[in-house]
């Protein structure tokens, strides 16, 4: 996660420790089912999600010695992250390079086409790059096992788990690099979608997921203002959709705060609507060497993961929003 003031982007988000406005708890409604057969199906895919995968995600991302964004291993480690959708048996895996400030390098796009062509496709995303507290250094040891593989192992699980299923909805798994820079990777792509002319997208953002704070909570973010102020009404009902899928699927508590500081910035600049999850400040091991492995809470990972994955199908198997 990027803290550090962000040049370029519309509203410049706050120093760490510092969102824009204070998380509060969020009070789940009774569980609505969506039919039994529906809601059997859903349960036993969350289910499915394993602790020890998305360990195994983590501690192969944090071996290599840094993925810093200028570093020579961010190419390899962009090759683990897509050689990873690929084996889980996706046909539609690319990386887009990127060009800013002199230096490049790649976004990984992992592509599941749904059913139904019209309507938003889901992009269910997370930074792969890491850092030390020098930004400028790109030898030192950094294993970003919170701040990012984190976030990374999640996708990566929900991708694996999402392959055998068929969906409405169009979902776009994108691994970024350049966050720790200022977004670079994910301003590229929201550029590049838009260019495309491609309609907006429902944007969902893990960045540091993986340790829980001291009374246990996760944060489920959402758009507050920001640059395009016409999208705050949707973001705040698809949060809702989140943070009750953590209250059906999990025992974490909730707490509801804003995006600010990580990669659904350019997209929620872009019209998106977007949301994500975040463990909250806390972690005495950000952007430090000591962001090892060994750090992480797993089942609170999985409890995420879980969560992340009820929330997307809550929307990819729903064909008329």
């Amino acid at each position: 996660m990027n803290h550090d003031v962000l040049a370029g982007l519309p509203l410049a988000p706050p120093l760490k420790g510092n969102p824009p406005s204070p998380a509060e708890p969020f009070v789940p409604a009774e569980r609505r089912a969506r039919g039994k057969r529906a809601d059997e199906s859903v349960a036993a895919l969350v289910g499915s999600v394993s602790a020890p995968a998305l360990r195994d995600t983590v501690e192969t991302l944090a071996a290599f010695h840094t993925r810093h964004t200028f570093s020579p291993l961010i190419g390899p480690a962009a090759d683990e992250v897509a050689d990873r959708l690929s084996a889980a048996g996706y046909a539609d895996v690319t990386r887009r390079t990127w060009t800013n400030a002199g230096h490049s390098a790649d976004n990984v796009i992992c592509t599941k086409p749904g059913t139904v062509t019209d309507g938003a496709d889901i992009v269910l995303c997370a930074h792969y790059d890491c850092r030390t507290a020098d930004l400028d250094d790109a030898a030192a040891r950094a294993p970003g096992a919170d701040d990012n593989a984190s976030g990374v192992a999640a996708i990566l699980e929900i991708a694996r788990l999402l392959a055998p299923v068929a969906l409405a909805r169009t979902v776009r798994f994108v691994a970024f690099s350049g966050e720790e820079q200022g977004l670079w990777g994910s301003t590229a792509y929201a550029a590049a979608l838009s260019a495309s002319g491609a309609g907006a997208c429902r944007v969902v953002n893990l960045d540091m997921v993986g340790r829980p704070p001291a009374d246990g909570t996760v944060t489920v973010e959402r758009d507050l203002g920001n640059a395009v102020p016409g999208n705050d009404a949707a973001s705040l009902a698809f949060g809702a959709v989140m943070a009750q899928a953590a209250a059906d699927h999990t025992t974490l508590p909730v707490r509801l705060g804003p995006i600010y500081a990580s990669d659904y910035m350019p997209f929620e600049a872009r019209g998106d609507v977007t949301i994500g999850a975040y463990e909250g400040d806390g972690n005495p091991h950000y952007h430090q060497t000591s962001d090892a492995p060994a750090t992480l809470d797993y089942e609170y990972l999985a409890d995420v993961t879980r969560f992340t994955l009820a929330t997307v199908l809550a929307e990819a198997l729903d064909a008329t929003g």
